[in-house]
């Protein structure tokens, strides 16, 4: 066999093979010998019908076609290793000439990763916010855990408060163009009036008021609400209170310490400066994810190269599967039923999706570069690190997980990729300049 660079167009390559006549005059009688073993012929036994017979019946193209399928696997190896190609997809084949007696001439197409220019990573200055927990915010997550373990107990003889849990019965009344009011219900739903969720509105009508009390509430539907055609309508709803409950928070106890974080904590000093302790963790590595998020997009957007249509087309049809999954899980419904209730064209959807697509595959590419010229590699130990992780948070035993992961080749690779990406992002981060910054000030905090 021999080949021969024809032509090569940003990621596309067309490559001449040329075959020895008897290298397929070889795999012609190899494609014969098959073929008369498959199929029954009257008047022969099964494998003995002559090649004419063969030939009558299927085509003397057809049987070439055969022993050319046979031998281009092998090509096709020996090719990308000859070029050292890094395929994105399946080759083209075009027979050019193909004959007994004469060398078979065939041009392969390729699509290979494109070319790409890197930025220095040197030259990328990323900035780490520093993590700072203010007494704003431990006070309010210590709260928050408080709230999480307090108990709601029923209240009589009081009028609702900002705090309350209230539990009402409503009707909801749509008004008309023509006058008529459409009314829905009854519905019974439990407001927890001290979340922002709850609107201002029905939170105003039910303070003051107490079980069995009535209020009305008019509510203008917004820009996000689901339901696509009540859109700027007016809803009124009329309520009545069936239950208060105001919420006990708990006595700060070791036992609630210990209940709460998982280790001992003998006063409310050390419970505070423990749950500081872990969100200060947690900030730090918010900080560190959102600075190589940033370096990520900088090296990618400083990236010279041209996203292959292949990549990008088959990013989306993924990315579509997932949503069309996904929606058919949560709402039970079809993509064109989700489309229509969120106000979206289908031409909107395929924009947006194409312009994740070729981000995502961009950045893949990106990555995959930064990985081989940094030698990256995914080693034994990183799977056992990876596995002892696993096993720990879900609590099964690690050499049965291995065992598990090493049979299933697609969640393996899943695995490979994703410590990959780990690693080559912490090589990007330990190249590019990272600053330490102060955290922005935030509007709450100007505020207050």
């Amino acid at each position: 066999m021999r080949s021969e660079m024809l032509s090569q167009e940003k990621n596309v390559l067309s490559i001449k093979v040329e075959f020895e006549p008897g290298e397929f005059a070889r795999n012609v009688d190899k494609a014969v010998k098959e073929l008369a073993s498959k199929v029954n012929i009257p008047g022969f036994r099964k494998g003995h019908a002559p090649r004419k017979i063969l030939e009558m019946r299927f085509g003397k193209q057809a049987i070439f076609a055969e022993a050319l399928e046979t031998m281009l696997p092998d090509a096709i190896e020996e090719i990308v290793k000859e070029y050292e190609l890094d395929l994105i997809d399946e080759p083209s084949v075009k027979i050019e000439k193909m004959e007994e007696g004469s060398p078979v001439e065939v041009v392969l197409t390729f699509e290979v990763s494109p070319e790409i220019t890197l930025p220095q990573l040197e030259d990328i200055s990323v900035e780490r916010a520093v993590a700072n927990v203010s007494d704003e915010t431990l006070e309010g997550t210590v709260q928050e855990i408080l709230k999480q373990n307090s108990t709601l107990v029923p209240v009589e003889g009081r009028p609702i408060s900002g705090t309350d849990t209230v539990a009402i019965e409503y009707f909801t009344i749509l008004s008309g163009e023509n006058g008529e009011e459409e009314r829905h219900g009854p519905d019974t739903t439990t407001l927890d009036l001290s979340q922002s969720s709850v609107r201002t509105e029905i939170r105003d009508a039910l303070l003051g008021k107490e079980p069995g009390g009535q209020a009305e509430a008019e509510v203008m539907v917004e820009e996000d609400y689901p339901e696509k055609n009540l859109v700027g309508k007016t809803l009124r709803y009329d309520m009545t209170v069936t239950e208060v409950k105001e919420r006990v928070l708990p006595e700060l106890t070791p036992e609630l310490f210990q209940k709460i974080l998982h280790q001992e904590c003998a006063s409310e000093e050390e419970f505070r400066e423990e749950v500081k302790k872990r969100i200060h963790e947690r900030m730090q590595a918010e900080n560190q994810s959102r600075a190589e998020y940033d370096a990520v997009e900088l090296i990618s957007g400083k990236a010279d190269l041209d996203v292959p249509e292949t990549l990008i087309t088959r990013q989306v049809e993924a990315m579509k599967k997932e949503d069309e999954e996904k929606i058919q899980r949560s709402r039970n419904i079809s993509m064109d039923e989700y489309l229509q209730e969120t106000g979206t064209t289908k031409e909107q959807y395929e924009e947006g999706i194409r312009k994740q697509a070729e981000t995502i595959v961009r950045r893949s590419l990106v990555l995959d570069r930064i990985a081989e010229d940094l030698k990256v590699s995914v080693e034994k130990e990183d799977f056992e690190a990876e596995m002892a992780t696993l096993a720990s948070t879900y609590k099964i035993d690690a050499d049965r997980l291995v065992n598990s992961l090493f049979k299933d080749e697609k969640r393996l690779m899943e695995v490979a990729n994703r410590i990959k990406y780990r690693k080559t992002v912490k090589a990007i981060m330990e190249a590019v300049r990272v600053s330490d910054a102060a955290a922005p000030v935030t509007e709450e905090q100007q505020n207050g």
